[in-house]
């Protein structure tokens, strides 16, 4: 090889080291962005499946409270039933000689000196 010939090569290989260099960097900032758009897809797509889940929460939220209300809403139709006594309910009558009594002559004297306490308070 002749002179001239080694240092057109060493010229040319000289520029071509910066010029490669660019074309690398271009290569790089083209897969960075890919890799940035990849990132914003894959964060919008969570976003959406976050909002998704959010709203079928909501709507199960909103079906429980409907069905709490339908059956609070039945049950309050429903007759009251009064609870069964745990032993049987006397038949008949009451033997009213079994129970105190108060002569008649206690009570008018009671009464009266009731009637004499009010008097008095006026």
């Amino acid at each position: 090889m002749s002179v001239m010939r080694v240092a057109i090569l060493i010229a040319a290989l000289s520029l071509a080291g910066p010029a490669g260099a660019q074309v690398m960097d271009a290569q790089d900032r083209l897969r960075a962005q890919q890799q940035l758009d990849e990132l914003r897809a894959q964060q919008q797509l969570l976003q959406q499946q976050s909002v998704a889940q959010h709203n079928e929460l909501m709507a199960l939220d909103a079906r429980l409270r409907t069905e709490q209300q339908a059956a609070r809403i039945q049950a309050e139709r429903q007759p009251t039933r009064l609870p069964q006594l745990p032993y049987p309910a006397p038949a008949g009558s009451i033997d009213t000689s079994k129970l105190p009594s108060i002569p008649d002559a206690a009570l008018a004297e009671s009464n009266r000196r009731v009637q004499e306490i009010s008097k008095n308070r006026d």
